[in-house]
Protein backbone atom coordinates (compact mmCIF):
# COMPACT_ATOMS: atom_id res chain seq x y z
CA UNK A 1 0.00 0.00 0.00
CA UNK A 2 0.93 3.51 -0.77
CA UNK A 3 2.93 5.31 2.53
CA UNK A 4 0.41 8.48 2.03
CA UNK A 5 -2.42 6.17 1.75
CA UNK A 6 -1.64 4.23 4.78
CA UNK A 7 -0.71 7.47 6.60
CA UNK A 8 -4.26 9.26 5.75
CA UNK A 9 -6.46 6.13 6.67
CA UNK A 10 -5.06 6.23 10.23
CA UNK A 11 -6.00 9.91 10.81
CA UNK A 12 -9.10 9.88 12.32
CA UNK A 13 -11.73 11.99 11.59
CA UNK A 14 -13.99 13.89 14.40
CA UNK A 15 -12.69 11.55 17.31
CA UNK A 16 -12.21 13.41 20.58
CA UNK A 17 -8.56 14.85 20.80
CA UNK A 18 -7.34 14.46 17.38
CA UNK A 19 -10.00 16.31 15.02
CA UNK A 20 -13.03 18.84 14.73
CA UNK A 21 -16.52 17.04 14.88
CA UNK A 22 -17.73 19.92 13.96
CA UNK A 23 -15.14 20.14 10.65
CA UNK A 24 -16.38 17.24 9.74
CA UNK A 25 -19.92 17.52 10.21
CA UNK A 26 -20.04 20.78 7.97
CA UNK A 27 -18.49 19.23 5.12
CA UNK A 28 -19.86 15.89 5.07
CA UNK A 29 -23.78 17.60 5.67
CA UNK A 30 -22.41 20.42 2.78
CA UNK A 31 -21.20 17.75 0.13
CA UNK A 32 -24.47 15.74 0.99
CA UNK A 33 -26.90 18.70 0.46
CA UNK A 34 -25.18 19.75 -2.37
CA UNK A 35 -25.37 16.45 -4.30
CA UNK A 36 -29.38 16.18 -3.14
CA UNK A 37 -29.99 19.33 -4.63
CA UNK A 38 -28.40 18.90 -7.84
CA UNK A 39 -30.11 15.34 -7.95
CA UNK A 40 -33.24 16.76 -7.42
CA UNK A 41 -33.02 19.11 -10.16
CA UNK A 42 -31.97 16.52 -12.30
CA UNK A 43 -34.85 13.86 -11.63
CA UNK A 44 -37.37 17.30 -11.78
CA UNK A 45 -36.20 19.11 -14.61
CA UNK A 46 -36.19 15.74 -16.22
CA UNK A 47 -39.16 14.92 -15.08
CA UNK A 48 -41.27 17.99 -16.29
CA UNK A 49 -39.75 18.10 -19.39
CA UNK A 50 -41.03 14.27 -20.21
CA UNK A 51 -44.35 15.21 -18.73
CA UNK A 52 -44.60 18.15 -20.94
CA UNK A 53 -43.33 16.46 -24.14
CA UNK A 54 -45.77 13.38 -23.47
CA UNK A 55 -48.74 15.69 -23.62
CA UNK A 56 -47.93 17.88 -26.22
CA UNK A 57 -47.48 14.46 -28.40
CA UNK A 58 -50.67 13.02 -26.94
CA UNK A 59 -52.30 16.32 -28.93
CA UNK A 60 -50.06 17.23 -31.45
CA UNK A 61 -48.82 14.67 -34.31
CA UNK A 62 -44.97 13.58 -33.64
CA UNK A 63 -44.34 14.23 -37.48
CA UNK A 64 -47.51 14.64 -39.95
CA UNK A 65 -48.24 14.25 -43.70
CA UNK A 66 -50.33 17.19 -44.68
CA UNK A 67 -52.40 18.16 -47.63
CA UNK A 68 -50.91 17.72 -51.41
CA UNK A 69 -49.59 20.69 -53.29
CA UNK A 70 -48.16 21.33 -56.63
CA UNK A 71 -51.20 18.47 -57.93
CA UNK A 72 -52.46 18.49 -61.86
CA UNK A 73 -54.12 21.63 -61.09
CA UNK A 74 -50.95 23.43 -59.56
CA UNK A 75 -53.34 24.25 -56.18
CA UNK A 76 -54.32 22.70 -52.88
CA UNK A 77 -56.57 21.11 -51.05
CA UNK A 78 -57.43 20.86 -47.33
CA UNK A 79 -57.65 16.91 -47.53
CA UNK A 80 -55.67 14.25 -48.96
CA UNK A 81 -56.60 10.95 -50.03
CA UNK A 82 -54.82 7.98 -48.54
CA UNK A 83 -54.17 5.47 -51.38
CA UNK A 84 -52.41 2.60 -51.15
CA UNK A 85 -48.99 3.95 -53.05
CA UNK A 86 -49.25 6.96 -50.56
CA UNK A 87 -49.36 4.17 -47.28
CA UNK A 88 -46.47 2.26 -48.79
CA UNK A 89 -44.26 5.93 -49.32
CA UNK A 90 -45.06 6.62 -45.52
CA UNK A 91 -44.39 3.40 -43.92
CA UNK A 92 -41.41 2.62 -45.70
CA UNK A 93 -39.89 5.73 -44.07
CA UNK A 94 -41.11 5.27 -40.61
CA UNK A 95 -39.64 3.05 -37.91
CA UNK A 96 -41.91 -0.47 -37.38
CA UNK A 97 -44.63 0.17 -34.95
CA UNK A 98 -45.05 3.35 -35.55
CA UNK A 99 -48.79 4.64 -35.48
CA UNK A 100 -49.86 5.81 -38.57
CA UNK A 101 -53.54 7.00 -38.09
CA UNK A 102 -55.79 9.22 -40.44
CA UNK A 103 -56.92 12.26 -38.68
CA UNK A 104 -58.93 15.76 -39.50
CA UNK A 105 -59.00 18.35 -37.26
CA UNK A 106 -62.49 20.25 -38.14
CA UNK A 107 -62.83 23.87 -36.55
CA UNK A 108 -66.63 24.19 -35.56
CA UNK A 109 -68.66 25.98 -32.44
CA UNK A 110 -70.16 23.80 -29.16
CA UNK A 111 -73.27 25.97 -28.35
CA UNK A 112 -76.19 25.40 -25.27
CA UNK A 113 -79.20 27.75 -25.48
CA UNK A 114 -77.22 30.07 -22.86
CA UNK A 115 -73.22 29.82 -24.10
CA UNK A 116 -71.28 29.00 -27.82
CA UNK A 117 -67.43 28.64 -27.81
CA UNK A 118 -65.17 27.58 -31.02
CA UNK A 119 -63.39 24.38 -30.57
CA UNK A 120 -61.40 21.83 -32.46
CA UNK A 121 -63.04 18.64 -33.48
CA UNK A 122 -60.19 16.21 -33.52
CA UNK A 123 -61.04 13.06 -35.12
CA UNK A 124 -58.91 9.70 -35.79
CA UNK A 125 -58.55 6.57 -37.13
CA UNK A 126 -61.03 3.90 -34.95
CA UNK A 127 -58.19 1.01 -34.93
CA UNK A 128 -55.07 3.54 -33.53
CA UNK A 129 -53.80 3.21 -30.28
CA UNK A 130 -56.04 6.28 -27.64
CA UNK A 131 -53.85 4.93 -24.39
CA UNK A 132 -52.76 8.57 -23.83
CA UNK A 133 -56.99 9.73 -24.44
CA UNK A 134 -57.95 6.97 -22.04
CA UNK A 135 -55.70 7.63 -19.38
CA UNK A 136 -57.21 11.46 -19.10
CA UNK A 137 -60.97 10.16 -19.08
CA UNK A 138 -62.46 11.29 -15.49
CA UNK A 139 -65.91 10.74 -16.05
CA UNK A 140 -67.47 8.37 -18.45
CA UNK A 141 -65.94 6.10 -21.27
CA UNK A 142 -63.72 6.90 -24.37
CA UNK A 143 -66.30 6.50 -27.40
CA UNK A 144 -66.27 3.52 -29.57
CA UNK A 145 -66.07 5.73 -32.81
CA UNK A 146 -65.23 1.97 -34.65
CA UNK A 147 -69.35 1.74 -33.59
CA UNK A 148 -71.68 2.63 -36.94
CA UNK A 149 -74.03 4.07 -34.15
CA UNK A 150 -71.67 6.53 -32.25
CA UNK A 151 -70.81 9.07 -34.74
CA UNK A 152 -73.06 11.58 -32.79
CA UNK A 153 -70.82 10.83 -29.90
CA UNK A 154 -67.61 13.23 -28.42
CA UNK A 155 -65.54 13.33 -25.63
CA UNK A 156 -65.32 17.08 -24.03
CA UNK A 157 -62.50 18.16 -21.03
CA UNK A 158 -64.41 19.00 -17.91
CA UNK A 159 -63.38 22.81 -18.20
CA UNK A 160 -65.64 22.92 -21.22
CA UNK A 161 -68.09 21.03 -19.67
CA UNK A 162 -68.39 23.35 -16.44
CA UNK A 163 -68.87 26.06 -18.96
CA UNK A 164 -71.30 24.96 -20.58
CA UNK A 165 -73.06 23.24 -17.59
CA UNK A 166 -72.86 19.55 -19.50
CA UNK A 167 -72.88 16.20 -18.40
CA UNK A 168 -72.19 12.87 -19.21
CA UNK A 169 -75.37 11.89 -21.59
CA UNK A 170 -76.15 15.29 -21.80
CA UNK A 171 -76.36 16.49 -25.64
CA UNK A 172 -74.90 19.18 -27.50
CA UNK A 173 -75.66 21.45 -30.96
CA UNK A 174 -72.27 21.65 -32.69
CA UNK A 175 -72.42 24.25 -35.41
CA UNK A 176 -69.50 23.86 -38.63
CA UNK A 177 -68.95 26.00 -41.86
CA UNK A 178 -68.19 23.68 -44.83
CA UNK A 179 -67.42 25.50 -48.08
CA UNK A 180 -69.49 28.76 -46.80
CA UNK A 181 -72.36 26.42 -45.78
CA UNK A 182 -73.63 26.33 -42.00
CA UNK A 183 -73.95 22.38 -40.72
CA UNK A 184 -75.17 21.45 -37.80
CA UNK A 185 -74.91 18.18 -36.15
CA UNK A 186 -76.60 17.55 -32.27
CA UNK A 187 -73.46 15.60 -30.55
CA UNK A 188 -73.52 13.42 -27.00
CA UNK A 189 -71.27 13.59 -24.56
CA UNK A 190 -69.63 10.11 -23.84
CA UNK A 191 -67.36 11.30 -21.17
CA UNK A 192 -65.11 14.03 -19.50
CA UNK A 193 -61.13 14.34 -19.88
CA UNK A 194 -58.52 16.30 -17.78
CA UNK A 195 -55.22 16.44 -19.41
CA UNK A 196 -54.36 19.51 -17.00
CA UNK A 197 -52.99 21.20 -20.58
CA UNK A 198 -55.10 24.35 -20.52
CA UNK A 199 -54.65 25.62 -24.19
CA UNK A 200 -56.16 22.27 -25.65
CA UNK A 201 -58.48 21.34 -22.95
CA UNK A 202 -59.98 24.33 -23.71
CA UNK A 203 -60.39 23.83 -27.63
CA UNK A 204 -60.29 20.12 -28.39
CA UNK A 205 -63.44 17.86 -28.42
CA UNK A 206 -61.96 14.38 -29.83
CA UNK A 207 -65.29 13.17 -31.97
CA UNK A 208 -65.58 10.49 -34.51
CA UNK A 209 -63.44 10.44 -37.84
CA UNK A 210 -65.99 9.09 -40.05
CA UNK A 211 -68.67 11.68 -38.31
CA UNK A 212 -66.40 14.54 -39.48
CA UNK A 213 -65.88 13.13 -43.04
CA UNK A 214 -69.75 13.36 -43.18
CA UNK A 215 -69.91 16.75 -42.33
CA UNK A 216 -67.32 17.51 -45.00
CA UNK A 217 -68.91 15.48 -47.65
CA UNK A 218 -65.67 13.28 -48.14
CA UNK A 219 -65.16 9.87 -48.77
CA UNK A 220 -63.65 7.33 -45.90
CA UNK A 221 -60.09 7.63 -47.65
CA UNK A 222 -60.02 11.49 -47.00
CA UNK A 223 -58.17 13.18 -44.12
CA UNK A 224 -56.65 16.46 -42.82
CA UNK A 225 -53.22 15.00 -42.21
CA UNK A 226 -51.59 11.51 -41.29
CA UNK A 227 -50.48 11.48 -37.79
CA UNK A 228 -47.36 9.57 -37.07
CA UNK A 229 -47.45 8.70 -33.16
CA UNK A 230 -44.87 6.33 -30.92
CA UNK A 231 -41.53 7.41 -32.45
CA UNK A 232 -38.66 8.51 -29.77
CA UNK A 233 -38.16 11.97 -29.64
CA UNK A 234 -34.66 12.31 -30.31
CA UNK A 235 -35.50 10.69 -33.81
CA UNK A 236 -38.43 13.18 -34.88
CA UNK A 237 -36.42 15.59 -36.59
CA UNK A 238 -34.24 12.16 -37.96
CA UNK A 239 -37.81 10.52 -39.54
CA UNK A 240 -39.22 13.64 -40.78
CA UNK A 241 -36.58 14.41 -42.74
CA UNK A 242 -36.83 11.20 -43.98
CA UNK A 243 -39.77 10.84 -44.44
CA UNK A 244 -39.65 14.56 -46.45
CA UNK A 245 -36.98 12.93 -49.34
CA UNK A 246 -39.03 9.81 -49.52
CA UNK A 247 -42.41 11.73 -50.51
CA UNK A 248 -40.17 14.21 -52.82
CA UNK A 249 -38.62 11.43 -54.32
CA UNK A 250 -41.97 9.69 -55.19
CA UNK A 251 -43.09 12.74 -56.69
CA UNK A 252 -40.18 12.84 -58.82
CA UNK A 253 -40.51 9.08 -60.02
CA UNK A 254 -44.36 9.85 -60.31
CA UNK A 255 -45.24 7.46 -57.82
CA UNK A 256 -47.55 10.24 -56.52
CA UNK A 257 -49.43 12.46 -58.49
CA UNK A 258 -48.46 15.33 -55.64
CA UNK A 259 -46.01 16.42 -53.30
CA UNK A 260 -47.22 16.14 -50.07
CA UNK A 261 -45.61 18.67 -47.03
CA UNK A 262 -44.63 17.01 -44.01
CA UNK A 263 -44.55 18.95 -40.47
CA UNK A 264 -43.30 18.17 -37.09
CA UNK A 265 -43.74 18.51 -33.53
CA UNK A 266 -40.72 20.20 -33.02
CA UNK A 267 -42.01 22.92 -35.34
CA UNK A 268 -45.97 23.03 -33.96
CA UNK A 269 -44.85 23.04 -30.53
CA UNK A 270 -41.73 25.07 -30.72
CA UNK A 271 -42.94 27.85 -28.55
CA UNK A 272 -43.22 25.19 -25.54
CA UNK A 273 -39.97 23.30 -26.47
CA UNK A 274 -37.89 26.72 -26.53
CA UNK A 275 -39.51 27.11 -22.77
CA UNK A 276 -38.17 23.65 -21.98
CA UNK A 277 -34.56 24.83 -23.33
CA UNK A 278 -34.47 27.28 -20.56
CA UNK A 279 -34.50 25.28 -18.14
CA UNK A 280 -31.20 23.85 -18.76
CA UNK A 281 -30.19 27.20 -18.29
CA UNK A 282 -31.25 26.67 -14.67
CA UNK A 283 -30.12 23.88 -14.37
CA UNK A 284 -26.26 24.89 -15.16
CA UNK A 285 -26.81 27.67 -12.65
CA UNK A 286 -27.82 25.33 -10.02
CA UNK A 287 -25.35 23.07 -10.18
CA UNK A 288 -22.57 26.04 -10.41
CA UNK A 289 -24.31 27.52 -7.01
CA UNK A 290 -23.83 23.95 -5.23
CA UNK A 291 -20.78 22.98 -6.43
CA UNK A 292 -19.50 26.43 -5.33
CA UNK A 293 -21.07 25.83 -2.15
CA UNK A 294 -19.53 22.11 -1.27
CA UNK A 295 -15.99 23.24 -2.52
CA UNK A 296 -16.07 25.87 0.18
CA UNK A 297 -17.29 23.73 3.17
CA UNK A 298 -14.93 21.22 2.18
CA UNK A 299 -11.92 24.05 1.46
CA UNK A 300 -13.00 25.05 4.93
CA UNK A 301 -13.36 21.70 7.02
CA UNK A 302 -10.03 20.73 5.34
CA UNK A 303 -8.12 23.96 6.42
CA UNK A 304 -9.62 23.33 9.98
CA UNK A 305 -8.21 19.45 10.04
CA UNK A 306 -4.87 20.63 8.69
CA UNK A 307 -4.37 23.31 11.62
CA UNK A 308 -4.98 20.60 14.09
CA UNK A 309 -2.32 18.09 12.46
CA UNK A 310 0.39 20.82 11.87
CA UNK A 311 2.77 19.08 14.12
CA UNK A 312 2.22 15.78 12.17
CA UNK A 313 2.77 17.44 9.04
CA UNK A 314 6.37 18.69 10.39
CA UNK A 315 7.50 15.51 11.62
CA UNK A 316 6.36 13.83 8.02
CA UNK A 317 8.33 16.79 6.56
CA UNK A 318 11.31 16.30 8.87
CA UNK A 319 11.76 12.93 7.93
CA UNK A 320 12.15 12.98 4.73
CA UNK A 321 8.46 13.80 3.57
CA UNK A 322 8.26 15.45 0.44
CA UNK A 323 5.34 17.86 -0.66
CA UNK A 324 4.04 15.70 -3.16
CA UNK A 325 3.97 13.22 -0.06
CA UNK A 326 2.47 16.03 2.02
CA UNK A 327 -0.22 16.78 -0.57
CA UNK A 328 -1.33 13.44 -1.37
CA UNK A 329 -2.20 12.34 2.43
CA UNK A 330 -4.71 15.48 2.66
CA UNK A 331 -6.24 14.82 -0.36
CA UNK A 332 -7.08 11.31 0.56
CA UNK A 333 -8.44 13.25 3.82
CA UNK A 334 -10.47 15.57 1.89
CA UNK A 335 -11.64 12.78 -0.44
CA UNK A 336 -12.85 10.73 2.72
CA UNK A 337 -15.11 13.33 3.40
CA UNK A 338 -16.51 13.85 -0.15
CA UNK A 339 -17.13 9.78 -0.12
CA UNK A 340 -19.27 10.30 3.06
CA UNK A 341 -20.94 13.33 1.77
CA UNK A 342 -21.94 11.32 -1.42
CA UNK A 343 -23.31 8.30 0.10
CA UNK A 344 -25.44 10.72 2.36
CA UNK A 345 -26.66 12.55 -0.45
CA UNK A 346 -27.29 9.67 -2.59
CA UNK A 347 -29.14 7.83 0.29
CA UNK A 348 -31.60 10.79 1.41
CA UNK A 349 -31.92 12.41 -2.23
CA UNK A 350 -32.99 9.14 -4.04
CA UNK A 351 -34.91 8.32 -1.28
CA UNK A 352 -36.79 11.33 -1.19
CA UNK A 353 -37.22 11.34 -5.65
CA UNK A 354 -38.93 7.80 -4.67
CA UNK A 355 -41.04 8.53 -2.30
CA UNK A 356 -42.76 11.41 -4.43
CA UNK A 357 -42.36 9.08 -7.50
CA UNK A 358 -44.76 6.66 -6.29
CA UNK A 359 -46.58 9.10 -3.70
CA UNK A 360 -47.13 12.14 -5.80
CA UNK A 361 -46.84 14.03 -2.28
CA UNK A 362 -45.40 17.15 -3.52
CA UNK A 363 -48.52 18.89 -5.62
CA UNK A 364 -48.25 21.50 -8.54
CA UNK A 365 -51.01 23.72 -10.04
CA UNK A 366 -51.94 22.11 -13.12
CA UNK A 367 -52.98 25.58 -14.30
CA UNK A 368 -49.47 27.44 -14.24
CA UNK A 369 -47.35 24.22 -14.56
CA UNK A 370 -49.60 21.86 -16.17
CA UNK A 371 -48.84 19.01 -14.35
CA UNK A 372 -50.62 18.08 -10.75
CA UNK A 373 -47.49 17.01 -8.93
CA UNK A 374 -43.79 17.60 -8.77
CA UNK A 375 -42.74 14.94 -11.89
CA UNK A 376 -39.73 12.57 -11.22
CA UNK A 377 -37.75 10.89 -13.59
CA UNK A 378 -34.71 8.68 -13.00
CA UNK A 379 -31.83 8.74 -16.25
CA UNK A 380 -28.98 6.30 -14.78
CA UNK A 381 -26.39 7.25 -16.33
CA UNK A 382 -27.03 11.28 -15.15
CA UNK A 383 -26.39 10.50 -11.83
CA UNK A 384 -23.44 8.52 -12.68
CA UNK A 385 -22.40 11.39 -14.44
CA UNK A 386 -23.18 13.59 -11.31
CA UNK A 387 -21.70 11.60 -9.08
CA UNK A 388 -18.21 11.31 -10.80
CA UNK A 389 -18.50 14.84 -11.64
CA UNK A 390 -18.56 15.58 -7.88
CA UNK A 391 -15.60 13.41 -7.32
CA UNK A 392 -13.57 15.39 -10.18
CA UNK A 393 -14.27 19.23 -8.85
CA UNK A 394 -13.79 17.93 -5.20
CA UNK A 395 -10.09 16.32 -6.32
CA UNK A 396 -9.53 19.76 -7.88
CA UNK A 397 -10.63 21.53 -5.11
CA UNK A 398 -9.11 19.58 -2.35
CA UNK A 399 -5.59 20.47 -4.15
CA UNK A 400 -5.81 24.50 -2.60
CA UNK A 401 -5.96 23.44 1.05
CA UNK A 402 -3.53 20.17 0.57
CA UNK A 403 -0.67 22.42 -1.88
CA UNK A 404 -1.35 24.94 1.34
CA UNK A 405 -0.48 21.79 3.76
CA UNK A 406 2.82 20.65 1.90
CA UNK A 407 4.38 24.21 2.29
CA UNK A 408 4.67 24.09 5.73
CA UNK A 409 7.97 24.80 7.03
CA UNK A 410 8.82 21.55 9.17
CA UNK A 411 10.99 23.26 12.14
CA UNK A 412 8.14 25.87 12.73
CA UNK A 413 5.35 23.45 12.97
CA UNK A 414 7.62 21.27 15.23
CA UNK A 415 8.28 24.05 17.32
CA UNK A 416 4.26 25.62 17.41
CA UNK A 417 3.32 22.45 19.54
Amino acid sequence: MNAGLWISRRMRLGASGTGSPAAVVIAVVGVALAVMVMEFTLAIVTGFKSGIREKLSGFEAQVSVLAPIGGHDCGSSDFLTYTPELDSVVTSAVPAGADVRMAIRQPGILKTDDDFQGVIFLGQSPQSDFDFERANIVEGRWPDFACDTCDNEILVSRSLANRFNLGVGDKVFSTFVIDGNVKMRRHKVAGLYVSNFGEYDNSVVYASLRGLQKVAGVDSLSAGSLDIRGIPFDEIGEVSGALRNALLDATARETLDSYYPVDDILRTGALYFNWLELLDTNVAVIFILMLAVAGFTLVSSLFILILERVRTIGVLRAIGGSRAFIRAIFIDLGMRLVVMGLLAGNVAGLGLLLIQKYTRVLPLDPEMYYLDAVPVEFVPWQFMALNVGVIVVSWLILAIPAGVASHTDPSKAIESD
